[in-house]
């Protein structure tokens, strides 16, 4: 804790390396958080320029009353709040409607289960409730406890235990409900192909 404190007090000097140093410290964790937190809608790098940007510019009114990554987590939320809103916007507007990139080369089998497995589990965080997809990520994926997550969210740790209950509940109905989709549509798309294989060798009769 004394290190940190030394570390804000030289940032609130405006020591370059001590920017330095706080950029790398803190700099996968928010952009973890912008990943997490905001969804495929938005660019998390670009999230995470913007943290911290408003950081370096309020450092100066940091007092210490809560731990950087506290302070850190608070100015992160914001940002994706109102990143989310600008996105909302735009879409309302049809400013955002950009095509998906090309699809790159096909990925060894391990690593394409893997990141499927990673946009499912990111398309079913984005499902949850704000609040509950905050206390899971910051529990369950970052392996934080209730106390240090009510800190950084503002409630007691009883709640984040309350909040993690239930975030548990409906992530896991979500994934459930994605599963079954697609088993579905595996499915179907299983009939079709044997229908048509069917119809190939009726006409050859």
């Amino acid at each position: 804790m004394e290190d940190e404190k030394e570390l804000v007090e030289a940032l609130q000097r405006g020591d370059a390396r001590a920017l330095d140093t706080f950029y790398r410290t803190y700099a996968r964790t928010v952009l973890a958080w912008a990943i997490r937190l905001g969804g495929p809608r938005l660019d998390a790098e670009d999230i995470a320029q913007d943290v911290f940007a408003v950081a370096f510019r309020r450092i100066g009114s940091f007092r210490g009353d809560s731990r950087l990554s506290t302070w850190l987590f608070s100015i992160t939320r914001n940002v994706i709040y109102n990143a989310r809103r600008r996105a909302a916007i735009r879409r309302m507007v049809a400013l955002d409607a950009v095509p998906e990139p090309a699809a790159g080369q096909p990925l060894a089998d391990a690593h394409l289960e893997r990141h499927q497995r990673r946009e499912q589990v990111q398309a079913a965080l984005e499902q949850l409730k704000s609040n509950q997809r905050e206390v899971l990520v910051l529990m369950d994926l970052e392996g934080r406890t209730a106390p240090e997550v009510g800190e950084m969210i503002g409630i007691p740790p009883g709640t984040v235990y309350s909040r993690l209950h239930y975030a548990r509940k409906a992530f896991a109905a979500v994934l459930d409900r994605m599963e079954a989709e697609e088993n579905k549509a595996l499915a179907g798309a299983s009939s079709v192909a044997m229908g048509g294989a069917g119809s190939v060798r009726g006409g050859g009769r």
